[in-house]
């Protein structure tokens, strides 16, 4: 089952950002003759955030199907690599993303190079409800990883990877169980996506300004639609874990369940897990598809703005 459910949501990705990509560059191929002398200044800026953007979220969707491969092709392993690669994969997308270097626009040396005194930092670069979104999702990831490894039994081999249940004459034991053998490595890459985060939001935020006085909304502009790629695929990253490891926690609780002998609320709580996970893993596809849209179309509500003034 994992491996046709790693495959599908692969496609779905892909599928998604090639028509977001057909539709966009069809548009923007149109625009193209019609650029103002502000937007024909800026273009090779926005060209190249663009760019960037987009190649981070490439190598991330590269970097999670080599983890999700080695996860199905090597049993041994025995499925580690779905709870950490989603998050290794946006980690590395967005170290990517922070290494490549900005491109500024050039000034010629007869005109002023102008510039705001507001300081910038990855907080500010931060769009309106990002945040605290970012971080309910972060809180709800870190509380089902650790409800998950304290519920959790060893298995025959003495690993937190199980979930059993006790009745008076009987006890039941289901397996795969997200316990502390999945959840300790996920919270470790956890941290390292978030750090990946802010130090790519911190990279947007450093960046040199647009010089010229006329281009500050541009400037704005572009930094927000940037800082929204580097926080849908981060989402997007810690999503599919999330989405995973709560489907695996519903579907074993539901086996492991004595039935009229385990305490209903178990039952509450599996279906819970298990719609959470769905509604994660397709919230995950939508992310990383709103990362690769916002990637296409960085700059072009203000070229929008600036057309609706001529």
């Amino acid at each position: 089952m994992a491996g046709p459910a790693i495959i599908l949501y692969a496609l779905l990705v892909i599928g998604a950002v090639v028509v977001v990509w057909l539709i966009t560059r069809r548009r923007r191929t149109a625009e193209l003759p019609y650029l103002s002398g502000g937007e024909a200044r800026r273009a090779p800026v926005i060209t190249a955030a663009r760019r960037r953007a987009l190649i981070a979220v490439l190598f991330a969707v590269v970097v999670f199907l080599v983890g999700a491969i080695a996860a199905v092709s090597i049993p041994n392993l025995l499925g580690m690599p779905l709870a950490v690669a989603p998050l290794i994969a946006g980690a590395a997308g967005l170290l990517l993303y922070a290494a490549t270097p900005p491109r500024s626009v050039e000034v010629p040396d007869d005109q002023p190079r102008t510039a705001g005194l507001a300081r910038r930092s990855w907080l500010t670069v931060i769009p309106g409800g990002w945040l605290h979104a970012s971080v309910e999702i972060l809180v709800i990831f870190v509380a089902v990883i650790v409800f998950c490894g304290l519920t959790a039994d060893v298995d025959e081999q003495g690993r937190s990877r199980a979930i059993r249940f006790d009745a008076v004459d009987q006890s039941s034991t289901a397996s795969p169980y997200p316990g502390w053998f999945y959840g300790v490595p996920a919270l470790i890459a956890l941290a390292v996506l978030v750090v990946a985060t802010i130090v790519a939001l911190q990279r947007i935020g450093a960046t040199a300004a647009f010089p010229h006085p006329d281009d500050v909304d541009a400037d704005t502009q572009w930094r927000r639609a940037s800082a929204s790629v580097v926080l849908s695929l981060s989402t997007g990253a810690v999503l599919f874990p999330l989405g995973g490891i709560s489907m695996t926690a519903g579907f074993a609780m539901n086996n492991a369940i004595i039935e009229r002998a385990t305490p209903v609320v178990w039952d509450v709580i599996a279906d819970v897990l298990v719609i959470m996970g769905i509604l994660s893993l397709v919230l995950s596809v939508v992310a990383v598809t709103l990362a690769a849209l916002t990637a296409f179309t960085i700059g072009d509500s203000v070229a929008r703005v600036e057309k609706a003034r001529r």
